[in-house]
């Protein structure tokens, strides 16, 4: 094992990797891809998943931890890689050290501090870690955001050990909200090179997108599909899948309020966290206008290459969004990242008009193409009429089914008449309902307010099967009086002497007859 450098106030028995104390570290292969802006002499602060490191260039790395048992793993890790330096202590022992070319602190500013060392509030470890960044630096910076999606749908969350000197959003040296984060390094002498939303979890961030590409309009339905997707598959390196929501129950379903944030223009402000690049300005530069200064782009990196616009993790897929020279947004394979809305709400619009011609014919064109086993909420119709699906086909009455249930999830199962809302969608959509639209299994309620919703809607239809049914009672109980009512009626007249002198007179006649009946018979055969 190669040596562990204890800088002085390690926690001898904690552990913020193995996630026994904590939520665990940062991790992601998104946030691997994003460490590709990293050169030089590089400084890592904070719990990082292994995998991420690795991503990182090894010629002289260091990275810090404040848990002993974290800081021999990783010695053990890199034990034949001279050019990883393992640190174990708190941040203030960094000041004095030579400066870096990059920092790292992609878990934020909050799990630094030892319980054996300096409580540094959040403005104090920043100005510490820029202060070892070397002019033209990098400082590739997460953090938390305490209003974030992610808190908005849980419940209050549970204290955890990792949480003993958190003060969060009551730290008053704390930006508040991405404006005021980007003007906080801008005063530090940072100039911004790049800013990222994280979705669905600030630790395991699926989507990171940049800013400039969630305020681009005519992406709307594109960044609903990506951001409202809570499924994810296996990471690529095949560590497990990526963890999309938090472990707590949910309030509501993560996607539904995602695409509206999307749709509103408040995704960057609801983002879970945010992930900025700054580079440090030249000493003079920065006495003499840093905000000058920091309205310049940082340049490309030692690759030649651009920060990237968005990462996306997409079913076990990395995908990468950039800036086209020409204009609008491609795909690093070529494909451009289309514009428009998705069908859901181009259908969810036109349920509102109760324009059913118009929900007819786009069901029918969706079904009809080949994206039928596409979500509705992953497919994007552009302006041109095209249609994109942005994530795996799957059975289409499984997507038809889905359609229904996230109809009714929106509240919009009154506008519908009564009765199998799949089964519907699925003859309005030209195809022939079967048991595969009754039985096959659509999405579910994502969180507390659809159970309620659901519940509401279910309470109101158990309502109105029970009047119902009341009134079938009622009117089976007065057809039933009224036929014991004739039946006396026809008891008391039975027995009259009308009635009996009625069926004397009745007896005789049908006597009569067979007797005529007879005597025909005999004189036929006598002749």
């Amino acid at each position: 094992m190669s040596e562990v450098h204890l800088l002085g106030g390690e926690m001898l028995a904690w552990s913020d990797l193995d996630g026994a104390h904590g939520p665990g570290p940062v991790r992601g292969p998104g946030l691997a891809a994003l460490l590709s802006v990293a050169s030089g002499r590089t400084l890592v602060v904070g719990p990082h998943d292994p995998h991420l490191l690795d991503a990182l260039p090894l010629a002289d790395l260091t990275v810090l931890v404040r848990g002993l048992p974290d800081a021999e793993a990783l010695a053990v890790r890199y034990a034949d890689r001279p050019g990883v330096r393992v640190c174990c202590g708190g941040p203030e022992n960094l000041a004095g050290t030579p400066p870096y070319d990059t920092v790292v602190a992609l878990d934020g500013l909050d799990r630094l501090d030892s319980v054996e060392g300096t409580q540094l509030s959040w403005g104090e470890a920043f100005d510490l870690l820029v202060s070892v960044l070397r002019p033209g630096g990098r400082l590739l910076l997460g953090a938390e955001n305490p209003l974030g999606l992610h808190r908005l749908l849980t419940s209050q969350p549970s204290s955890v050990d990792s949480d003993w000197a958190a003060l969060g959003e009551y730290d008053d040296t704390r930006p508040a909200g991405p404006a005021r984060l980007r003007a906080r390094l801008t005063a530090a002498g940072l100039r911004i090179g790049g800013a990222w939303a994280a979705f669905p979890s600030p630790l395991a961030p699926a989507a990171l997108v940049g800013t400039e590409l969630l305020a681009d309009p005519d992406l709307t339905g594109f960044l609903q599909a990506v951001l409202g997707d809570g499924t994810r598959g296996p990471a690529p390196d095949g560590e497990g899948p990526v963890p999309a929501v938090p472990a707590a129950p949910l309030l509501a379903d993560p996607a539904r309020l995602a695409g509206s944030a999307v749709r509103n223009g408040i995704a960057v402000e609801l983002a879970p966290a945010w992930v900025l690049l700054g580079e440090r300005l030249p000493n003079p530069l920065t006495r003499a206008d840093p905000h000058a200064a920091a309205a310049r782009p940082v340049e490309a990196d030692q690759t030649g290459a651009a920060p990237p616009a968005a990462l996306l993790v997409q079913h076990g897929r990395l995908r990468e969004v950039r800036q086209a020279s020409v204009g609008g947004w491609r795909f690093t394979d070529g494909a451009a990242v289309p514009s428009g809305r998705t069908v859901e709400d181009l259908v969810v619009a036109a349920t509102l008009r109760r324009d059913l011609p118009a929900v007819r014919a786009l069901l029918a064109a969706w079904q009809s193409g080949a994206e039928a086993g596409v979500p509705a909420d992953a497919v994007v119709v552009t302006p041109a009429g095209t249609w994109h699906g942005l994530t795996e086909a799957t059975e289409p009455m499984l997507a038809l089914r889905r359609l229904a249930s996230r109809l009714i999830d929106a509240g919009l199962a009154d506008l519908w008449p009564a009765g199998e809302l799949a089964a519907m969608l699925t003859t309005m959509a030209g195809r022939k309902p079967g048991a595969s639209a009754e039985h096959v299994a659509g999405a579910g309620a994502g969180g507390w307010r659809e159970l309620l919703m659901d519940r509401d809607r279910l309470a109101r239809e158990l309502a109105e099967a029970r009047a119902l049914q009341g009134w079938y009672e009622r009117t089976l109980t007065e057809r039933d009086d009224e036929l014991k009512r004739l039946r006396r009626i026809v008891s008391l007249l039975h027995g009259t002497p009308t009635a009996r002198a009625g069926r004397l007179l009745l007896a005789g006649a049908r006597t009569a007859r067979r007797t005529a009946r007879s005597a025909v018979r005999r004189l036929r055969s006598t002749n």
